[in-house]
């Protein structure tokens, strides 16, 4: 892959919504109830196949999250984002299609690394 396709690239974590459960809170997501905050593999099957259609790439889904990697562009317009870099903060799944975005808890970017070139 391009150095600039490489850049233009960017990747967001969508956290599921525990089947007939609003978002848990953090101190919820124990070692022994995590199981129990799975979402069913057809609710994690429906919300995949959406984004793969968009054009997204999808990483396996694991546990409760999974990754969406794509272009700045497709972001853009799928989650109706100003230009520019998106910031560290949750995305709008009010943009998604209802029968997607019930079962989204939240989308986000991570922050950037406090290390690495970037933070010699």
């Amino acid at each position: 892959m391009s150095e600039g396709r490489q850049q233009d690239l960017l990747s967001a974590l969508v956290i599921l919504r525990p089947g007939g459960e609003e978002k848990p809170a953090v101190g919820e997501l124990t070692a022994d109830r995590v199981h129990r905050l799975v979402p069913s593999p057809d609710v994690v099957r429906t919300v995949c196949r959406w984004f793969t259609a968009r054009g997204f790439e999808v990483g396996d889904a694991v546990g409760i999250s999974f990754a969406l990697t794509g272009p700045r562009s497709l972001f853009h317009v799928t989650f109706g984002l100003s230009e520019g870099v998106p910031r560290p903060e949750a995305l709008n799944a009010d943009a998604l299609p209802g029968d997607v975005a019930r079962h989204i808890s939240e989308i986000t970017f991570a922050a950037p690394p406090d290390f690495g070139p970037a933070h010699p």
